[in-house]
C-alpha cells in the first residue's frame, strides 16, 4: 500500500472547501424550508411558536394537541361557541395566552351573540379611548 503524505497547506485548502461545501448544503436546505413554509403562508417564527405551543401544553399535561383545533385564544373559542371554564388559566407561549379544549365548554346562540357583543363593545371602548389620546396628542 503506498504511504500518503499532505502538507499543511494542502490539509487546510481541502478542510476550507469541505467547510466551504457544507454551509452552502445548509444555507440551501434553509432556503428550501424557508420556501416551503411559506407556501403553507406560515413564516419559519409562526412554525416556530407552534412547536413551542405544543412542547409548552405536553409539558403542562395535556397529551397530544392539534394546534387550531385542541388550542386556541379566548377570542378564538368565543367565536368557536365556546367559553373558558371558570378557574381556568391560560396556558403562556411567549406572547400569547392560550386555552386547551378541555378547558372550555359550550354555550348556547344567545350566550354566544352576548359574549360577543361585549367584546365588541370593548374593542369600541378602545378605540374611542385611542382617538381621543390621538386628539389630545395632535392638540
Amino acid at each position: 500500500m503506498a504511504n500518503v503524505t499532505i502538507s499543511p497547506e494542502a490539509l487546510s485548502q481541502m478542510i476550507a472547501q469541505a467547510v466551504a461545501a457544507a454551509l452552502a448544503n445548509e444555507k440551501a436546505s434553509r432556503k428550501d424550508a424557508a420556501i416551503a413554509a411559506a407556501k403553507d403562508g406560515k413564516s419559519e417564527r409562526s412554525m416556530k411558536n407552534e412547536i413551542l405551543a405544543v412542547k409548552t401544553f405536553k409539558k403542562a399535561g395535556f397529551g397530544d394537541v392539534k394546534l387550531h383545533d385542541d388550542v386556541k385564544t379566548y377570542n378564538r373559542w368565543i367565536a368557536a361557541g365556546y367559553k373558558v371554564k371558570p378557574g381556568e388559566h391560560a396556558v403562556k407561549v411567549k406572547n400569547l395566552r392560550l386555552f386547551h379544549r378541555s378547558q372550555v365548554i359550550e354555550i348556547s346562540g344567545e350566550e354566544k351573540a352576548n359574549e360577543v357583543a361585549k367584546m365588541q363593545e370593548a374593542i369600541r371602548k378602545f378605540n374611542d379611548k385611542k382617538k381621543g389620546m390621538e386628539l389630545s396628542q395632535n392638540a
